[in-house]
Formats: C-alpha cells, structure tokens, sequence
C-alpha cells in the first residue's frame, strides 16, 4: 500500500476512498454557499456557469457508478452514451434552481463514493469502457474522480483556489500532467523546476525555458486555471510557453 505522499493511480482504495471523501466534503460545502444568482454566472470555464461546472461532477459520478457496474457484472457499459449526450444532460441540467443542483450533486457524488467503498477488490483492474471508446481498467475511476473534483472546485470561482489543493495531489498530478503534455504535439518544449520538488520536469527532450514556482502555481499553469503570472522563466525576459487546452 502506498503512503499519500507517492498517490499514483494504481493505489489501493483505502488509500485513496479518505481523500476523495475530503474532496467531495469540501465541494459540497462551496457549492452549498452558492446562491441561484452566483450559479449563473460566469465559472473559469468558457461558456460555462457555476451551474454547468456542478452538472458536470454530478453527472460525471453517475458515470463512474456506471463503469463499477460494469466491472462488477461483467456488463457492457459505457461510461456516456456519446459525447453530444452527455453535453446535452449537462446543458439541462444547468436550468435548474440551487436547491436543485445541490441535492442533484449529493446524490450523485454519495453514490459514487458508497459503490467505490463497497467495490470488490477483485474486481478493480476489470477493463471497462470509458467516454471515447476506450477500454481501460476501473480503477481509474479513484484517481480521475479525485482530479475532476480538484481542478473543478477550482473552476467554481468560490473561494478554492489552485493553493488550496493537497500536495499529494499536486504533486502527482503534475507528474502526469507532464507526461501527458510530452504526448502533445502541439506544446511547446519546456523545463518545469517546482519549489522543493525533488526533480525536475521536462515536456520534451528539445531544449527549452526553464520554468519555476510553486507546484501547484505551475499545475494551475499547465491546466489552465492560471495565467502563470506567479511564475518566473529563465532566460529573464522570455514569455510563459502557450499550453494546449486541458479537457473537462
């Protein structure tokens, strides 16, 4: 089993089940503190309020009840029907008042967590298929949960900030986040050094700017919650690299 300072995705669920459960704690409590006012406006989404940000977690829960379905029954799935539907399940859902949002969230997000508690170790690396079409084990729903609650409480705009993430999050979480970028043909070369990180961090293997800050400044920076101002850059004087867009 692994300790919360080295989270990786294959982590056992007891390791995992107390952070989400923070997590989820957290979110609930912002989203409780919205008024119908605030749901409408603006998140750090383009194009979606608040409202769209909590849908989406809600109805991105259901999806993963789904998938430990399938995993525990041996049935065929998917995690959405298909992309335009889980655009339009989100679309409407967004026209309901607070009240509605709220319990629509905490059923959705009680739910995932009772069927994550209750999943059969046995059945965690059961492959599954995910929105896109691809096959890959459930256990991904434990890390991908944690993720999507992070970076979305941030896209909340309600007080939760980047700097308010966990540092066992952040930290594995920017791991991945680079190596994914890596796989990015369109993002740039650039060297990431994160203030008391015990390594360095690289989106290619061509030479570029060095790019230093707190982890999670840099991490707000990779996944587009943050314009990278707190960050500084070697050679003095070069600009922040543009980073392609993160996927909600």
């Amino acid at each position: 089993m692994s300790n919360t300072n080295s989270l990786t995705e294959h982590d056992h669920p007891s390791v995992l089940l107390p952070l989400l459960y923070v997590s989820a704690g957290h979110l609930l409590s912002s989203a409780g503190a919205l008024t119908d006012e605030q749901l409408r406006a603006a998140s750090l989404l383009p194009g979606w309020t608040r409202a769209h940000v909590l849908v989406h977690l809600a109805r991105g829960a259901d999806s993963r009840v789904r998938l430990l379905t399938a995993a525990r029954g041996g049935a065929d799935l998917p995690q959405y029907p298909d992309e335009s539907t889980r655009e339009e399940e989100i679309r409407q859902g967004a026209l309901r008042d607070a009240d509605a949002l709220r319990v629509d969230l905490e059923t959705s997000l009680s739910g995932l967590l009772q069927a994550i508690g209750s999943h059969p170790d046995e059945a965690w690396d059961v492959p599954v298929r995910w929105l896109g079409g691809g096959r890959r084990p459930v256990r991904g729903v434990l890390w991908s949960l944690l993720r999507e609650l992070e970076v979305h409480h941030v896209d909340l705009a309600a007080s939760y900030t980047p700097a308010d993430w966990p540092a066992a999050f952040t930290d594995r979480e920017l791991r991945t986040t680079v190596a994914r970028l890596r796989e990015e043909p369109a993002m740039p070369p650039v060297r990431i050094s994160a203030d008391g990180g015990t390594s360095d961090h690289s989106t290619s293997d061509r030479p570029g700017p060095l790019v230093r800050g707190a982890a999670a400044a840099i991490l707000a920076w990779l996944t587009g919650r943050s314009d990278g101002a707190a960050l500084t850059v070697d050679p003095p004087g070069a600009l922040l690299p543009r980073v392609p867009a993160w996927r909600r």
